[in-house]
């Protein structure tokens, strides 16, 4: 149930942080990634989704974790 309640939290905030580069993105921008303004948002929390879903069946908590956090970033909070 935890990991669950994880999943959820962890693609809401996805889809949060895809809304806020959403805004900043042009249309050319979208082109070049191949993507457009209405599919932007889904297509980063299924990619996300899948990461998860990857890092669920093949690696413990821990490594779960530390395949979802940047390493350039572990350090800024």
């Amino acid at each position: 149930m935890l990991k669950k309640i994880y999943k959820v939290m962890v693609l809401s905030r996805a889809a949060s942080a895809a809304s806020e580069t959403l805004r900043t993105l042009s249309d050319s921008q979208l082109d070049d990634i191949g993507l457009s303004r209405a599919s932007f948002v889904s297509e980063i929390v299924n990619s996300v989704r899948k990461d998860l879903d990857n890092a669920e069946n093949n690696k413990s908590r821990r490594e779960m974790i530390a395949v979802l956090i940047n390493p350039n970033l572990a350090e800024s909070v």
